[in-house]
């Protein structure tokens, strides 16, 4: 068989996707530099791990002020607030853990496709189309939990992969079990992990089902005894959310249309490795993930519910091309793959190659807010907005809260959870409500108006509009307390 090597006609691919790479890691360091809020709720995520830092567990009944928990599990938050206990409260530390973990799961991604391949080629490919997809460019630089929990399902599928010995699957198992333990959606990898396991070696199968269900089991029990039963109530009931079918089925489009290329590849190769029972995780995975995915259909939902899936079709679809390469010597048609993986890699542009080439947009649905890095003006805005709280007396109730956090204040709420606690019947606003008609708040900030409707309401008619304030094209209300 011959050897596969990127030939001149993949060239332009790699270059393409160094680029993407570089532009990453540059995004990546703006962005940590950046203290205010860029995606709605890093403010509330990076405040978990303070909390953690000071001895708390972010989780409550939410009932009385300060009305905040968070309704993710504590392992990045865990992570996060290492860093924080030597620079304190705020997102740049947040987002450096969450930048470094996408890096490492570019790097784990490698690993995965040249082990599957014998390949140098395939993982280098796999690793860069990850780092170019725009829904990894836009959701895992952020201080959110997404980057950390693909990293561990990646790190687990990797070492459960081909035949795994009795410590590999003792490893990898926790490793899932960490996945869980970051959010709860990676449940999808620990399905795909197990199950292939367990086709290739029954006994391995349940060791590795034991230590990912006894350690899920022996985790929840400790979190709910700790938290009198206030984890399950934030992390899974407070995370059902309303079906919206018509975003289901913009994003799936849209995720469609810009990896579709990739896609057809991966779904070859998994077709291929499923039909020989060749029961590698990572084809299994593609199933599972995409399924999975289909969980963008609920409220607040976004492009990081596809990461799963993405990662599974970089490191298939690299297999694929070397046993493409391999079994094509004639020079058409591999000048036919690179010209459809040229293409593929332009349907992915943002960043400085949609800046340099209008034409060439950056098509991912979350582009208008996660797109481009805020410049200094935005900087000035929310520095603006910070010195207006830091002036006042009493605490801020913002739907960004770092703004809050960076002038000094402690964090109260958490807009988007309150909603869906409030929706599901799991919260009653009445105590909030009465702190608005007493003017507890000195400032309230509103974006998108999350917060559920009584409170709206409260705010309303309790408080007044001072004025606006855009950052990073995103308009911020500030309210003061009213006469009434």
């Amino acid at each position: 068989m011959r050897v596969p090597t990127a030939g001149l006609e993949l060239w332009p691919v790699l270059l393409l996707l160094a680029i993407y790479a570089v532009a990453y890691v540059q995004f990546a360091a703006q962005l940590a530099g950046f203290p205010f809020d860029f995606d709605q709720g890093e403010g509330y995520d990076a405040w978990s791990g303070w909390l953690i830092n000071l001895g708390q567990l972010p989780y409550t009944n939410n009932a009385s002020f300060p009305y905040y928990s968070s309704n993710y599990p504590p392992l990045w938050s865990y992570l996060v607030s290492i860093p924080m206990a030597w620079v304190g409260p705020g997102l740049g530390a947040a987002r450096v853990v969450s930048s470094v973990a996408a890096l490492a799961t570019a790097g784990v991604l490698y690993i995965a496709a040249r082990r599957l391949s014998n390949r140098s080629l395939a993982g280098v490919l796999a690793a860069g189309f990850f780092l170019a997809s725009p829904y990894v460019f836009h959701t895992t630089p952020l201080a959110r939990v997404n980057s950390l929990a693909l990293l561990a399902a990646a790190v687990g599928l990797t070492l459960l992969d081909r035949r795994p010995t009795r410590r590999r699957v003792i490893l990898g198992s926790l490793a899932l079990a960490a996945a869980l333990f970051t959010k709860p959606t990676a449940i999808d990898a620990a399905l795909a992990g197990v199950v292939a396991v367990a086709l290739r070696q029954p006994r391995l199968g349940l060791l590795s089902a034991a230590v990912v269900g006894g350690v899920g089991a022996v985790g929840l029990g400790l979190l709910m005894f700790s938290t009198n039963g206030a984890f399950w109530l934030n992390v899974v009931a407070g995370n059902a959310n309303p079906f919206d079918l018509r975003q289901l089925t913009e994003y799936v489009a849209n995720f469609s249309v810009l990896h579709c290329v990739l896609l057809v590849m991966a779904a070859a190769e998994g077709a291929r490795m499923l039909l020989k029972r060749d029961w590698s995780p990572w084809a299994l995975y593609l199933v599972a993930s995409s399924v999975a995915a289909l969980g963008v259909a609920k409220w607040g939902a976004g492009e990081s519910y596809f990461l799963g899936a993405i990662a599974s079709v970089c490191v298939l679809s690299g297999v694929w091309i070397v046993r493409f390469l391999a079994a094509a010597p004639a020079s058409r048609l591999r000048w036919g793959l690179g010209l459809a993986l040229l293409i593929q890699a332009l349907l992915l542009s943002h960043a400085e190659l949609s800046a340099l080439l209008p034409w060439l947009p950056d098509r991912g649905p979350q582009e208008a807010f996660l797109g481009r890095a805020p410049g200094a003006a935005d900087q000035q805005a929310g520095q603006l907005i910070a010195s207006e709280i830091r002036g006042l007396n009493g605490p801020a109730l913002s739907e960004d809260p770092s703004f809050a956090v960076v002038a000094g204040k402690a964090l109260v709420g958490n807009a988007t959870h309150l909603r869906n606690l409030y929706e599901a019947g799991l919260w009653d606003p009445t105590p909030m409500v009465s702190d608005l008609r007493a003017h507890r708040y000195a400032i309230v900030i509103l974006d998108a108006e999350l917060y559920p409707e009584p409170v709206l309401a409260a705010i309303g008619r309790y408080y007044f509009l001072d004025r606006s304030v855009r950052v990073n094209d995103a308009t911020y209300q500030l309210f003061l307390p009213g006469n009434q």
